[in-house]
């Protein structure tokens, strides 16, 4: 069965693969030239048969081709691009086989004994060549050429195997010469089909990425909605339970519940830095930082940095000592700090033994801040991995007490969100150097307003908070008392305003959800009281909301961002920039 499918192959009816309309389209791009040569070369050798035979008759078989050529143009146009594949295969085999049996029947009619040598060569030549033409234009459909090639050459042979004699070697060479276009045709679809499948194969792919692209992006969107969601909802409880421990401090405990509240106070910190580093990666993946840049003072950071983290290192009896440095680096404040926090907390935690070194070094036009340690050192073939996210060295049972490995991580999304060179040394035993390197700035440095918190300055001033949460005022409320002050805490907008009837105090501060009931925002609600008490009152927005946008509202509103949870003593800074401003 084989065989004869093989000895059949040019039947389009074994011709049913999917790569047959391209096949037919690569025929139909080259038609009208096609076409046209075929109608030329049938010009040039009825001009030849009548001008070396003064045979009229040769225009007869002219009109049959030039009739084949005008149906063909016909055909052609009348389908355009629209057509079945295989119905068309099939039709082109049949015009194929009429014109090769045209081209045959002119070596058939005209190669006789008598005839001139010279047009038995121009027969011969135009053949061939009609041949040769033929498999450039038809071989991407091999049925197509061979219903041409097998009609057009044997009528050669038929005329030269009747005159016989010394033309019996032409015979022989049109036999192999038969042989190779039929073979050279095969080849020639083959390629072409294995072309027109890969690309086929490609285009697969290509959806397939597209799909897997548009899921991942999916994915990407729902897990910020998710992400979104989870801050606002778990901030909520953490807020609550920090202005709780925070008022808990306030109050006279036995040595005993003192320590069990500082045991409190560290796991909720604990919760607090876990939950932000979480959501700064997040964010730093969906790329919604902005990097807001000014000239920052290196010296006044990084002895800031000693002075919060420099305990930690005492604990661990290590050194840890900073450079003094009159650098000043173009960049963003808090995402610089952020970045040096996670250095440092890194090299901190992997150190045993020795110290760190926090310096800053000129070179050229930037400023190199450099990390040095003596911890435990990076393998080399892990010093470009543990950038990855969630890929800690030393931890293979997640301890969570050494995070979530996603500092170095954030450390390098930041350091690319600020254009900053991040370069890392390291040798295995010996310790670590990351560097980050930064442009000078020229610009003049923004003071730093923030001033040391007494908490008899609150004494006396009145609060209006503004939460759903009865938790969240409960323990806002209790707070806020205990630094002598007074508060009024409201559910909604409707009930501040009602309890504000009783008590027509103008409030020294509001504090506001962001979310309140109602549909309405805390900026909403600033605007109302603010109208309320004909006065701009100096307003705190807070809010579990991590989104940009939650930045921009509140500068439209004139009110100070504060996210959940809220670490009192930021608290406490926010209110009193914001009396001093009054």
């Amino acid at each position: 069965m084989n065989i004869i499918k093989r000895a059949l192959y040019w039947l389009p009816i074994f011709r049913k693969e999917n790569t047959l309309k391209e096949q037919i389209q690569l025929i139909h791009n080259n038609y009208v030239l096609t076409v046209a040569a075929y109608w030329l070369t049938s010009l040039i050798g009825a001009l030849a048969v009548y001008l070396f035979s003064n045979d009229g008759t040769i225009f007869i078989w002219l009109a049959c081709t030039s009739s084949i050529t005008i149906y063909s143009y016909i055909h052609y146009f009348r389908i355009a691009k629209k057509f079945s594949p295989l119905a068309e295969a099939r039709h082109q085999v049949v015009i194929l086989f009429i014109m090769g049996t045209l081209f045959g029947l002119l070596s058939i009619l005209y190669i006789k004994p008598d005839s001139d040598p010279v047009l038995l060569s121009y027969i011969l030549m135009l053949s061939a060549g009609a041949a040769a033409g033929a498999l450039v234009m038809q071989a991407p459909c091999f049925p197509v050429y061979t219903a041409f090639l097998l009609t057009c050459m044997p009528g050669a042979l038929i005329g030269f195997w009747s005159i016989g004699g010394v033309y019996y070697g032409i015979v022989a060479a049109i036999i192999i010469y038969i042989l190779v276009l039929y073979y050279c045709g095969y080849n020639m679809e083959r390629t072409v089909k294995h072309s027109i499948e890969l690309r086929f194969a490609n285009v697969e792919l290509i959806e397939q990425l597209k799909d897997a692209v548009g899921n991942a992006e999916k994915a990407n969107r729902d897990k910020s909605v998710f992400l979104a969601s989870a801050s606002h909802d778990l901030r909520q409880p953490l807020h609550a339970m920090g202005l709780f421990i925070e008022t808990m401090g306030q109050l006279d405990l036995t040595s005993q519940q003192a320590n069990v509240l500082k045991h409190i106070n560290l796991a909720s910190d604990a919760t607090r830095d876990m939950l932000n580093t979480l959501l700064n990666f997040s964010k730093l993946d969906a790329g919604v930082i902005e990097p807001t840049f000014e000239a920052v003072d290196l010296h006044s950071l990084l002895t800031k940095l000693e002075q919060e983290l420099g305990a930690t290192a005492d604990n661990k009896q290590l050194l840890y000592r900073s450079r003094e440095t009159n650098l000043v680096a173009h960049t963003d404040p808090a995402l610089l700090e952020l970045i040096l926090r996670n250095i440092i907390t890194n090299a901190i935690r992997y150190t045993k033994t020795g110290g760190l070194l926090v310096s800053c070094r000129r070179r050229d036009n930037y400023a190199s801040i450099e990390v040095w340690d003596t911890g435990i050192g990076i393998p080399d073939p892990e010093q470009s991995n543990i950038f990855k996210e969630f890929h800690q060295l030393g931890n293979p049972e997640r301890d969570r007490q050494k995070g979530f490995g996603l500092g170095l991580a954030i450390v390098k999304g930041l350091c690319e969100t600020l254009g900053a060179e991040l370069i890392l040394n390291s040798r295995l035993g010996k310790g670590s150097t990351f560097k980050i390197v930064l442009p000078l700035s020229n610009d003049p440095i923004i003071s730093d307003m923030l001033s040391t918190i007494n908490e008899k300055d609150f004494i006396g001033l009145n609060f209006l908070f503004i939460d759903d949460d009865e938790n969240i005022r409960e323990a806002m409320k209790s707070l806020i008392n205990s630094w002598g002050s007074y508060c009024i805490a409201a559910e909604s907008l409707d009930h501040a305003l009602a309890l504000k009837e009783n008590n027509n105090t103008v409030p020294d501060i509001l504090i506001v959800d962001y979310r309140l009931r109602e549909n309405k925002t805390g900026g909403e609600a600033i605007i109302a009281l603010r109208k309320h008490f004909k006065k701009k009152v100096p307003a705190v927005i807070v809010t579990g909301d991590t989104a940009a946008d939650r930045l921009r509202e509140a500068q439209e509103y004139d009110a100070t961002l504060l996210h959940k949870p809220v670490v009192v003593s930021e608290l406490q800074i926010a209110i009193k920039d914001l009396l001093r401003k009054i």
